[in-house]
């Protein structure tokens, strides 16, 4: 390429000032034309563009600078080793992936300290300890962690908290991932959640609702350091820690039903999930014992409700320390509703009896539940497994 004024080259059409000057730079030219032959030039900013949303210390840099960074080059290497289609922002083509689910037969829920722990107004609120290990032999392992929010420019609704519902639908991700699909819709991420069958329809409201859960997901960034942990478990490594967003994904388009849908590329395996297989600290169940429809709606509160009566029926299962009891208050503390009336805290009530009812008759799952009392106000349950 003798001539590197480029102005008048198609490629040139609709450029930035930024990616105009990185092309018609007479040092950068030669290293930056396999890329434009290869992806075109919007396509290869946008993908510099995904680089950065995965590698914040990237941020700020220009094209020239990255196209020096050497560190950046080997980043861009591995992406496109890893994904090889367009990034999510190309305006080349129309690319669409044909999507190929996977019906998971178990559901799997991280059971670590930070995974009970993350949805109690934990975010942004820097660095936390949890004492992950307290015994006389071993003394208090901590393990030090913080969630930050980076998605300024993405516009959710709700709270920026990551919530109980959050949760199950990120365990409902891992749960996907474990079985093979590294391409989620919507759709799967909620039957999944649900127990539900492939064919059976999500509404939009849901859908929006787990698209609304991913996104705040792909932007909220947690760091664990856990070294002291796993050395304590005894896992042999020197340094044991993570830095990545919860869940590192990006919108791609699939054709699913003869129809273009959104769906979420998985990048790499989830993190709350990777740190709970790595210290075996992870439940599995059936995944039908999350079909509930036959005792009650699936909202977010019951979503929230389920997971959290199955995490501590689990560990009163495999902990005989644990008390068979529960709280109602406790169970509204920990998916975070605020009961303001009687009638909503009855009707809540019934939802619960509602579903361990159902886990008797059909599941066995457990063998019966009483409510308890403190007078003659109802406290709470009582577990019989």
């Amino acid at each position: 390429m003798e001539n590197n004024d480029i102005s008048e080259n198609k490629f040139a059409e609709g450029l930035t000032d930024e990616e105009m000057e990185f092309l018609s730079s007479s040092t950068e030219i030669g290293k930056a034309w396999e890329d434009i032959i290869s992806f075109g030039i919007k396509a290869y900013s946008a993908e510099v563009d995904d680089i950065k949303e995965l590698y914040p210390e990237f941020q700020g840099k220009t094209l020239k600078q990255l196209n020096d960074d050497e560190d950046f080059q080997q980043a861009l290497k591995e992406h496109r080793a890893k994904y090889p289609a367009l990034p999510k922002n190309s305006e080349i083509s129309d690319v669409i992936e044909t999507l190929h689910s996977i019906i998971p037969e178990t559901f799997y829920i991280t059971n670590n300290r930070l995974s009970n722990e993350i949805t109690k107004d934990f975010a942004n609120k820097g660095n936390k300890e949890l004492a992950v290990i307290n015994s006389n032999k071993k003394g208090e392992i901590v393990t030090y962690n913080s969630l930050t929010y980076e998605g300024k420019d993405i516009s959710i609704t709700g709270r920026y908290e990551f919530t109980a519902y959050d949760r199950a639908i990120h365990n409902a991700v891992c749960t996907l991932y474990a079985a093979g699909n590294d391409i989620l819709t919507p759709a799967m991420v909620y039957r999944a959640v649900n127990g539900m069958s492939e064919n059976e329809k999500v509404s939009p409201q849901a859908m929006e609702a787990v698209k609304n859960s991913l996104d705040k997901s792909r932007f909220m960034r947690l760091k664990v350091d856990y070294t002291d942990e796993a050395k304590a478990r005894n896992i042999n490594v020197d340094k044991a820690e993570i830095d990545s967003n919860l869940l590192e994904a990006r919108v791609i388009t699939v054709e699913a039903g003869g129809n273009k849908v959104d769906a979420y590329k998985i990048h790499a395996t989830p993190v709350l999930y990777q740190y709970s297989q790595r210290t075996k600290q992870i439940i599995s169940i059936p995944l039908g014992l999350l079909d509930t429809k036959e005792a009650t709606r699936n909202t977010e509160e019951i979503i929230s409700i389920k997971e959290y009566l199955i995490r501590r029926i689990e560990i009163m299962k495999r902990e005989k320390c644990m008390e068979d009891k529960i709280l109602y208050d406790t169970i509204f503390d920990e998916i975070g509703i605020i009961i303001k009336s009687q009638k909503q805290r009855d009707r809540m009530r019934g939802y619960i009896k509602s579903l361990l009812s159902l886990w008797i008759t059909r599941d066995k799952y457990i063998k019966d539940f009483k409510e308890y009392k403190d007078g003659k106000i109802t406290k709470g349950i009582e577990i019989f497994y």
